[in-house]
């Protein structure tokens, strides 16, 4: 969800997501469970999301947040950061709420564009 958010956030307003097993020759992999496709993956000791945001200069707000990602999806609490448990809850209650992946995703996306906002960012690629 946070990855998805960061992608249509700052790199493509326009972007679809199709949650699959196996991606299409012309999709965009990104965070394939246990497949080496594509250089949007974990990598090393980062995450998903670390590896997306340091290709695309984050600001202060995706900088926390990749921080929360990390502690929730790496489970070694690196950062420590005070809100994974609460974001955690939040995407688990989603999970419960929406049992299509489209509705699920369009929900996460919202709640972390509301994280972000939280942490003060603002104007950013056609957004108020």
């Amino acid at each position: 969800m946070a990855s998805a958010w960061l992608i249509r956030r700052f790199i493509d307003l326009a972007a679809t997501f199709a949650l699959v097993e196996r991606p299409a020759a012309d999709d965009v992999p990104f965070d394939m469970f246990d497949m080496d496709i594509g250089d949007f993956s974990h990598h090393g000791n980062s995450c998903t999301f670390e590896v997306l945001a340091r290709q695309f200069r984050p600001n202060v707000a995706v900088r926390r947040i990749a921080e929360i990602v990390h502690d929730l999806d790496m489970r070694d609490n690196r950062y420590g950061a005070a809100e994974a448990a609460a974001v955690g809850r939040m995407a688990d209650g989603l999970r419960q709420l929406h049992a299509e992946d489209a509705a699920l995703l369009e929900q996460g996306i919202a709640m972390f564009e509301a994280l972000a906002r939280s942490f003060g960012t603002r104007h950013v690629k056609g957004k108020p």
